[in-house]
């Protein structure tokens, strides 16, 4: 057997050795072609580049970008158009058979071709929005662990503590003009989620450059993971988060500290700080610390509150009673209630009443029920003087009985909440009762619109959270509207990163409820509705996001000069565009360069 094979050997090697001669090889033209050199001349383009999401256009690329950038052959030899792969985006989206399947069909589309994602929920916003929003993403975020697959955005952990500047820095984009940041401890109705808060992040940000078409480049979602008290997440052993309960005190509070600064000092003071989903005492203790010295936003109680504010002027203007003569019960006594009845306040006494006259119509109810003044401790200081000298009504129905409010708004992350005989007595004394079922996801929603519409004949006023299907009542399609806070914080971020503020007042709150308010009347003038639909969200957040430039631009308070003559074609100006344009430089022609003789070469001559 050996020698067999070193005969095998031997032969194969003299065999390759005769072949170098050109009379001895078949194969000898094949061999003279250079094909080990030719790229020694020729500089390639990195696919790696090619196929960023940045720039990757998939089957887009035409033939002879293909061949310019180094990609001919690595696609197939297919060209599809931008309404081509749009449709094709279409067709897969639709195919999948689950919310959760379509989300992450998204997810993928998103890490292969940002500019085609983001025309693509723009194009059909009313059936992708619930998927990356409310309600999915509810859904979302409570398996977050279990369907990570890649990083989505930045997690700051308690134990970075001291290296704030290093771990920011780490983010891949250098010109960072937005955050969007979360500790997780209070997603949407759900509770503490811990470091599933990144899907929610996530969205939001999703939704500044959809709807408000914020170049993406420009955005961070981070997670400040700080633990949770959620049992079951510790107990998951595919957790992704830190697996210790949460940290409090001072901490909790230093680490808060030390990223807001962290993120100043990385990318400038201007830089806009989005806070989204913390539990709502430290919510409200953030806006009083860092409202006034950072370019800071909170979206569940400031981009809640012009939400809630321009559908209670909707109201006013549909009935039209002044809203000071509506009586307002808010149901729950939380961060999304807090902040719509504070700017309600603010609005009433900007048309000259004294903030007891602006409160006096305006009820909270909490868990202990409404609130009134002689209870000891408030959860939240915000509440007390909301509080009103009456005996305590515990019961919902008995409250409604007993107060007759002409706006009902519920903000309590319980589902149902409002019966039968709630809405049959709103009905009863309310020509048109304002019925508000704020809580997400759906499961979480006070009452359904088919609810509010059958108990109310048809009459309600009637807004949610998240989205339901129109009602078909005696003949009549009845369309409810969507309380939904895409309505404002996308266009208040896109003003505020197109002025660069140092801070964002409330009266920039007031401005977005009141631009949303009259969108409705002058796009919709003959119809009773309390929100224009959401295939509209991108015109509000472009008309919101004007007109808060302007304010800040009017007022002083923007650091960007030289002021805009054409404050409208400034904000267009700076928007993202998500057309597929040529992935080629611009190339043009020189004329032909007169030339020179060369001299004469004499050192030949002395050579020898």
């Amino acid at each position: 057997m050996a020698l067999s094979q070193l005969w095998f050997g031997l032969n194969r090697n003299v065999g390759a050795f005769l072949c170098i001669k050109p009379e001895n090889c078949a194969r000898n033209e094949l061999a003279q072609q250079p094909v080990r050199h030719w790229h020694a001349n020729i500089i390639k383009q990195d696919y790696r580049k090619v196929i960023d999401p940045k720039y990757n256009k998939g089957l887009g690329f035409t033939h002879e970008e293909r061949q310019k950038l180094s990609v001919i052959g690595l696609l197939p030899c297919a060209y599809r158009t931008e309404a081509e792969q749009l449709y094709a985006a279409n067709v897969n989206f639709n195919s999948q058979e689950s919310n959760m399947g379509r989300y992450l069909y998204l997810r993928t589309l998103r890490s292969r071709q940002e500019r085609l994602y983001y025309r693509f929920v723009s194009e059909y916003v009313e059936k992708v929005m619930p998927i990356i929003y409310t309600p999915t993403v509810g859904a979302v975020c409570q398996r977050f662990s279990s369907i990570y697959s890649s990083s989505m955005g930045l997690y700051v952990c308690k134990y970075d503590r001291g290296n704030m500047y290093h771990v920011l820095n780490n983010w891949p984009g250098k010109d960072i003009r937005a955050v969007c940041v979360t500790d997780g401890e209070r997603v949407l109705g759900l509770g503490d989620l811990g470091a599933h808060g990144m899907g929610i992040a996530v969205g939001k940000l999703d939704l500044y450059t959809a709807l408000g078409k914020i170049p993406p480049q420009y955005l961070m979602p981070v997670v400040l993971d700080v633990g949770t008290n959620n049992k079951m997440l510790l107990a998951d052993p595919l957790y992704i988060g830190v697996r210790e309960k949460r940290c409090t005190g001072k901490e909790y509070e230093d680490l808060v500290q030390e990223f807001m600064d962290g993120v100043v000092s990385s990318w400038g003071h201007e830089t806009l700080i989005h806070f989204e989903d913390f539990a709502t005492p430290n919510a409200f203790k953030f806006i009083s610390k860092y409202q006034d010295n950072y370019c800071y936003f909170n979206d569940d109680i400031q981009g809640t509150a012009a939400t809630g504010l321009a559908g209670f002027l909707a109201v006013e203007r549909i009935t039209k009673r002044p809203l000071n003569e509506h009586l307002i019960l808010f149901v729950g006594a939380g961060s999304a209630a807090l902040g719509i009845g504070k700017l309600v306040v603010k609005e009433l006494m900007s048309r000259k009443m004294s903030a007891e006259e602006a409160m006096k119509n305006i009820y909270l109810m909490d868990s202990f029920g409404v609130v009134t003044k002689d209870r000891k401790d408030f959860i939240l200081p915000d509440i007390e003087p909301f509080a009103k000298d009456m005996p305590p009504l515990t019961d919902l129905e008995q409250v409604v009985k007993e107060l007759k409010p002409s706006i009902l708004l519920g903000a309590t992350g319980q589902g149902g909440i409002f019966t039968e005989n709630v809405l049959r007595l709103m009905a009863q004394d309310q020509k048109q009762p304002a019925i508000f079922a704020c809580s997400n996801p759906t499961s979480k929603a006070e009452c359904t619109a088919e609810q509010a519409y059958n108990f109310t004949e048809g009459r309600a006023l009637f807004a949610s959270g998240s989205p339901f299907p129109p009602v078909l009542m005696d003949g009549k399609r009845l369309t409810p509207s969507q309380a939904n806070n895409a309505f404002a914080f996308p266009g208040v971020a896109l003003g505020a990163m197109c002025a660069k503020p140092h801070t964002i007042p409330d009266e920039v709150y007031l401005i977005t409820a009141r631009t949303l308010a009259d969108y409705a009347v002058e796009e919709y003038p003959d119809s009773v509705i309390l929100y224009p639909p959401v295939m509209d969200a991108a015109n509000v957040a472009f008309k919101v996001g004007v007109a808060v430039a302007e304010y800040l631009f009017d007022t002083g308070l923007a650091t960007k000069f030289p002021i805009p003559d054409d404050v409208c074609a400034f904000v267009s100006g700076y928007q993202y565009n998500t057309a597929l344009e040529p992935a080629l430089p611009v190339t043009w022609k020189y004329p032909e360069q007169p030339r020179i003789s060369l001299p004469k070469d004499d050192t030949k001559e002395c050579e020898d």
